[in-house]
């Protein structure tokens, strides 16, 4: 059996909202022979087909047996094109690729090596090595790949070789039909639940606002890992709700039910210039942004006036300015109606998926 694509994970979840309903969409809506190779329970055929792999215990499984997984489902589809979203899959991707006349695409998210920097849990020497382990294959598939697809500007520049596409993780527009239908007081954020992306922060903010907005609660949509179970505990149901992991599909409807959608994160560099998805899937859903003041952002999206900018290493200050939006709807109503023009102008994956097709089609000839 040959399939023309492959989209090969090894780490990501397996409705990933890049992968899953984004790029592999994306290439099947084009008419593309796609596979999906990602950690699941089981085969699918659709709407993405998938051939599952068997969840690692462990990093050092995940690293082992999880990539001879891999090279076997690999070997059996057979694909003229493999497209991988790990930077650890790379050196078993060019070998495969190289020994069965296959093109390589190597995906992007985050630049590794940054975000290497940022990971608490490393010691000094072992960060050191991740580092160099980061860039060493950074350059591999700058060198060896036969495309590079970077979700960012900023990411791109990490490559200086390979021919590079930028297709941003911006959301599909006909995700978001949904009407706004605002809950007083409803704050909401989706995404991971950490502190570098302010856990702490807004659940400290939301009960300070609620000191003078009695209706104030925030909405909490995604995983939460083990060693935060202290600040979980906070979770009571009332003012803060944790509804989980949700699948993509289920996004936009929580979102329509928000005052305010909330992207605050730490300053850190990988942060600092991206171009978070939730931000762009808050504008989609005609929902107005808080964000944290970053240059970048402040920059990309100030002068449009669609999202509200607040200094999220500042509890009194960010309080103030969510009060003063909670009691303003008129501003809500403008921040939510600019927000929605801005996605709708280009920033949509609409815009974006011809440009990963592009990109496939131009390795298929």
């Amino acid at each position: 059996m040959t399939r023309g694509v492959v989209q090969l994970s090894t780490v990501h979840r397996t409705r990933d909202n890049r992968i899953h309903n984004k790029e592999c969409r994306a290439l099947i809506e084009a008419g593309y022979d796609l596979t999906l190779v990602i950690r699941a329970e089981h085969d699918e055929l659709t709407p993405v087909p998938l051939h599952a792999l068997r969840a690692p215990r462990n990093r050092a499984q995940r690293l082992s047996l999880t990539q001879v997984s891999a090279w076997r489902a690999l070997s059996r589809l057979r694909p003229r094109v493999v497209h991988i979203h790990d930077p650890e899959l790379i050196p078993l991707a060019l070998v495969w690729a190289r020994t069965h006349h296959a093109k390589l695409i190597y995906d992007a998210h985050e630049d590794v090596v940054r975000q290497v920097e940022h990971k608490q849990y490393l010691s000094g020497w072992r960060r050191a090595i991740a580092k160099f382990y980061a860039r060493a294959l950074t350059r591999l598939a700058d060198r060896r790949a036969d495309a590079v697809v970077a979700a960012t500007e900023d990411v791109a520049t990490g490559f200086r070789t390979a021919k590079v596409t930028v297709v941003h993780n911006y959301p599909w527009l006909s995700d978001f039909t949904e009407p706004p239908a605002p809950v007083p007081g409803r704050l909401v954020y989706t995404g991971d639940l950490t502190e570098q992306r302010k856990l702490s922060f807004m659940i400290d903010l939301v009960e300070r606002v609620r000191e003078r907005v009695p209706e104030a609660h925030l909405i909490l949509a995604g995983p939460i890992r083990p060693e935060l179970a202290d600040v979980a505990r906070r979770f009571d149901g009332e003012v803060v709700t944790h509804v989980g992991l949700l699948p993509p599909r289920e996004i936009p409807a929580l979102i329509a039910t928000a005052e305010l959608g909330l992207i605050l994160l730490e300053p850190l560099p990988n942060y600092l210039t991206s171009l978070p998805t939730k931000l762009f899937e808050y504008q989609a859903a005609g929902v107005p942004v808080v964000a944290s003041n970053f240059p970048f952002w402040v920059k990309e999206f100030g002068p449009s006036d669609c999202a509200a900018f607040i200094d999220s290493e500042d509890l009194d200050s960010s309080a103030d300015q969510v009060v003063a939006l909670l009691k303003d709807p008129a501003r809500r109503a403008q921040l939510a109606a600019n927000g929605r023009r801005f996605v709708e102008a280009d920033h949509n994956f609409e815009s974006q998926a011809p440009l990963l097709v592009d990109t496939v089609k131009a390795l298929l000839r």
